[in-house]
């Protein structure tokens, strides 16, 4: 049996992300009521939560504003808000923006207080810290710079 891949054609495809699939799961693990792991990111420019639960394995799950709101929302509350837009069409970032930092920085501003690992137990070069609530646990690993620092200090964070 003789064959012949041609690798130059098949790395050259990039396919759209079914982020269809990844909303239709999240909606389904939101109305089951699953207690959802949450982390925040963004890939060429476009932002994402990483969403898993006991059942569901990660995944990656392309936000909008509404999107975003929706999923707070029900880690909040427990309440599963229908979304009427497009779940292909995602926001995009402005260049170097960072997106988990932002998330962060909304929860700290809303007076939230995050629960952080010590800096003494942190061996690499991140902040790590999580936000429990009732239907899931958002957990955020920032770089650990001197800007970073001084900006949760200076909002009475305990690290």
């Amino acid at each position: 049996m003789q064959f012949q891949l041609n690798f130059a054609e098949l790395q050259g495809t990039k396919q759209q992300y079914d982020n269809v699939g990844a909303h239709a799961e999240v909606m389904k693990m939101m109305n089951r009521g699953d207690r959802l792991t949450v982390r925040f990111g963004a890939k060429d420019d476009v932002p994402y939560a990483w969403v898993e639960s006991r059942l569901v394995s990660g995944f990656k799950y392309e936000l909008d504003n509404e999107r975003f709101t929706n999923l707070l929302h029900y880690l909040f509350t427990g309440e599963v808000n229908l979304y009427n837009g497009d779940p292909n069409h995602s926001e995009r970032l402005d260049e170097g923006q960072d997106y988990q930092m932002d998330v962060m920085k909304q929860f700290i501003e809303a007076g939230m207080v995050l629960q952080y690992t010590p800096l003494f137990r942190e061996f690499n070069e991140r902040i790590s810290a999580m936000k429990a609530m009732p239907k899931g646990t958002i957990y955020f690993r920032i770089p650990r710079t001197n800007e970073n620092l001084e900006y949760l200090r200076e909002q009475n964070q305990p690290i």
